[in-house]
């Protein structure tokens, strides 16, 4: 099974929050991937007006900590 090193983030778009800031909005747009090759880009759809550039960005933590023991189920 291959390991997901890095999430790629592109901007999709801009708006203006309440504070009257511009903000930009984020896709992920693919992933960098650890093969027996080596690394791997993968990209899963390419974005309307996309300028090409991209943030490569650490994936978020897994909160999956397993399935529950017998003793800490309730009957």
């Amino acid at each position: 099974m291959s390991k997901t090193l890095k999430i790629v983030k592109a901007s999709v778009g801009s708006y203006t929050d309440k504070e009257g800031k511009t903000k930009h909005r984020y896709r992920t747009i693919g992933s960098v991937i650890e093969t027996k090759a080596g690394e791997m880009l993968i990209i899963d759809v390419e974005p309307r007006n996309w300028d090409g550039r991209a943030f490569l960005n650490d994936p978020e933590p897994s909160n999956y900590q397993g399935l529950p023991k017998d003793d800490d189920i309730d009957f």
